[in-house]
């Protein structure tokens, strides 16, 4: 139980990160600091991955204790449906953490980026000129290519483990090959994120600010995200029900 309990909490915070960190492009972007929010979105998503380690060590423990597919199954539909929920509360209030991410980057000014996070939470509050998003983006003006796209990627990208070691608990006589498959997977989520959808995001981003497409842009990219992990709950819950 201790280690579903840490399974469970290590992935639920490491995509809840993840997908909060897409706030420091937008505070970036309305904030004319764009290297600036790009470069802390990847620390921020770098940092995530220390939950990997303890993620990766109570799966592993759990299966080689003789873990059951069909539990195995529930307990990928428990993690993807929690990280479905923590990715809603970011999208929900997208813009409370975009001002989080405005206020680090005053922090940075002065402090490195561990104590300016726990400047951010813990220290003392300063003023500073807020920037808001004015405009949230109506469904009929998302681009469904890109949100099916994201959808592909954070499918292969947040499942990938989660899919090698259902193969790995099937056939434990190849447990190992299987649990290989996690790279192939991975690697091919990766490559649509950094052959398309980043690229896609920075070029949108350095449109002139009026222009609204680059906000349609992330939330069709971060709503692509929300599904993903939608349909590999259901994906997981249909074949535990099988």
């Amino acid at each position: 139980m201790i280690f579903l309990l840490i399974a469970w909490v290590c992935f639920t915070l490491m995509q809840f990160i993840e997908a909060a960190s897409f706030g420091s492009r937008v505070a970036g972007k309305l904030t004319n600091r764009l290297s600036l929010g790009s470069s802390l979105q990847h620390t921020i998503f770098t940092l995530s991955r220390l939950f990997l380690p303890p993620l990766l060590f109570s799966l592993s423990f759990m299966i080689e204790s003789g873990l059951s597919i069909q539990s195995f199954l529930m307990t990928s539909f428990l993690l993807t449906i929690s990280a479905f929920f923590a990715s809603l509360v970011v999208l929900l209030n997208f813009n409370y953490f975009q001002l989080l991410f405005q206020n680090l980057f005053i922090q940075y000014q002065n402090n490195s980026i561990p104590i300016s996070i726990l400047k951010v939470f813990f220290g003392k509050k300063i003023k500073f000129n807020m920037v808001n998003m004015e405009t949230i983006p109506k469904i009929k003006n998302l681009s469904i290519k890109k949100i099916f796209t994201s959808i592909v990627a954070y499918l292969f990208l947040t499942t990938s483990f989660l899919v090698a070691f259902s193969f790995a608990i099937l056939t434990p006589e190849y447990r190992m090959t299987m649990s290989q498959l996690t790279t192939l997977f991975q690697g091919f989520g990766a490559l649509i994120l950094t052959m398309y959808i980043d690229p896609m995001i920075g070029r949108s981003l350095d449109v002139k600010l009026e222009n609204i497409n680059w906000i349609n842009n992330i939330y069709s990219i971060f709503i692509g995200r929300l599904l993903a992990y939608l349909f590999a709950s259901i994906i997981f819950l249909y074949t535990y029900s099988v």
